[in-house]
């Protein structure tokens, strides 16, 4: 019963959160920037945001969070958000990069530029971020807070998310895109990278919450019968 009621306090908060603020959300990161491995498709990774609401988001206040795929605890990497995303659009930030290869692609244009070796270092197959409606850091993995706006849980290996788990790892030359599965679910798949990809069909906020795999995440199990 502790567990139960435990799970639906968890749920009360990130219902709060994602009803208030599902008009903005990740819609695609890449984190193969500056690979050593294999050569990367862009020389610096990036986080992709967009807001499908009908008005202007500044993003003062704002920040984007990271953690590894398996971390329990809290997020290590953190920097703050600035400018402006227009109503029905997408913006683009320049995260860090490794000390490998350059980018066989073009740099793209960002909306947000932190410096070539600034911003987040992600990992190129599985880790997780988190978009904050604040700046104070050392949030919980688990990210239990009304100050949450998005959680993406990326790779296999990761274990926190408020979507499905991935069926692949990403790579150099992948990113992880949100789209819906056939029964309307939204979900991230490894595909290539898009960086003009068409105005989605805004989502609900209600089935954007139930689409995640909330449940699946925090562990509610049922009983046999």
């Amino acid at each position: 019963m502790k567990r139960i009621l435990a799970a639906s306090a968890i749920v009360a908060v990130l219902s709060a959160a994602g009803s208030a603020n599902a008009a903005l959300y990740i819609s695609q990161i890449y984190g193969g920037g500056g690979a050593t491995s294999a050569a990367p498709l862009y020389s610096n990774d990036w986080v992709q945001l967009y807001n499908d609401g009908s008005s202007e988001i500044s993003l003062s206040g704002y920040s984007l969070q990271y953690a590894s795929a398996t971390n329990t605890t809290t997020f290590a990497l953190a920097h703050s958000l600035s400018g402006t995303i227009a109503a029905n659009s997408y913006f683009l930030i320049q995260e860090g990069r490794g000390t490998g290869l350059a980018g066989t692609a073009s740099d793209p244009v960002y909306n947000l530029t932190l410096g070539t070796f600034a911003g987040l270092n992600l990992s190129a197959t599985a880790g997780k971020l988190a978009l904050f409606n604040t700046t104070a850091t050392g949030a919980s993995t688990m990210a239990a807070t009304s100050n949450l706006i998005d959680l993406v849980g990326y790779g296999t290996t990761a274990n926190f998310s408020l979507y499905p788990k991935m069926t692949s790892n990403l790579s150099t030359i992948t990113a992880a895109i949100r789209t819906t599965d056939t029964n309307g679910n939204t979900i991230f798949v490894a595909g290539t990278p898009d960086l003009n990809p068409a105005v989605p069909t805004p989502i609900p906020a209600a089935a954007w919450l139930l689409g995640s795999g909330l449940l699946g995440l925090i562990g509610i199990r049922r009983r046999k019968p």
